[in-house]
């Protein structure tokens, strides 16, 4: 009992410091954050890493689905696409009356202007920065950034929440994305760090609950995807035999499964007036 329980502690010292080690290693400034990301070999890569993986593949569709979902109704007219980086999620989505997607990299902007073309989306596409959204105050009724937020360390993160805040109206609504730690985090250390060479916060759900309510953000739905992933990773494998399709389906299927222990989340909030 003694010898389990010094192990597990020595186990979760070692994570505690592989983490520490690696944020140290990582991309934490918002120069180097936005200088990576306009990186045209990034830009290459980024939209076709996420249509080969079957495990990416689904977690897209599930995004693209929560998105959809989000806005519709007749009170979503403008809608803000916060970091769309090469229109992954933008072009396939149909914009309200309005629907900007703002993007600081030029280089992902040019990509992310030929993918909504290709497909008919109507998106206004505008060079600018999140820190400094060029739009007035309570410009949009739905602001949504996918793995962008989460790119850095909570005094940003906070500033950003602040611009999101100031250009929606009042009870207007907020999406973003999550990773949880607790799958996360273990992920990583046997994938090995160096794989992840851009600051991504990891969270718990409480904590991530927690901030939102500082930044006065209502939670009004939170649903975890990759429900299974540990065992979706695994059926990912199932591409180097050639059954990319065999793989996507289960991976799929398991998605109907109860979502207590999710890979990501995906969260819906209002905006809180004081």
């Amino acid at each position: 009992m003694a010898a389990t329980l010094l192990l597990r502690l020595f186990e979760q010292y070692h994570s505690c410091r592989s983490e520490e080690d690696h944020k140290g290693a990582m991309k934490t400034s918002v120069k180097d954050i936005k200088d990576f990301y306009d990186d045209p070999a990034v830009v290459e890569t980024y939209r076709a890493r996420r249509a080969v993986q079957p495990v990416g593949s689904v977690l897209h569709e599930r995004e693209v689905l929560f998105l959809k979902q989000a806005m519709e109704g007749p009170s979503i007219v403008r809608v803000l696409d916060l970091a769309p980086g090469p229109a992954r999620l933008s072009a396939e989505l149909d914009p309200p009356m309005l629907g900007v997607a703002m993007d600081f990299s030029p280089n992902m902007l040019r990509e992310a202007r030929r993918q909504t073309r290709a497909r008919g989306k109507s998106w206004q596409l505008v060079q600018g920065d999140g820190y400094r959204i060029p739009f007035t105050q309570e410009s949009f009724d739905l602001v949504y950034s996918l793995r962008f937020i989460r790119r850095f360390e909570r005094p940003y993160r906070d500033r950003l929440y602040g611009e999101i805040r100031r250009v929606l109206r009042p009870g207007g609504r907020f999406i973003m994305d999550a990773q949880n730690r607790a799958v996360a985090l273990p992920h990583r250390m046997t994938r090995g760090f160096e794989k992840y060479p851009v600051y991504d916060e990891l969270f718990l759900r409480h904590e991530l609950l927690q901030e939102l309510e500082e930044n006065r953000f209502r939670v009004i739905q939170i649903e975890g995807i990759m429900r299974r992933f540990a065992l979706q990773f695994r059926l990912n494998r199932l591409r180097r035999l050639r059954l990319s399709g065999l793989a996507r389906f289960l991976i799929r299927l398991l998605e109907h499964t109860k979502d207590k222990n999710p890979s990501t989340w995906m969260v819906l909030c209002q905006k809180k007036e004081w």
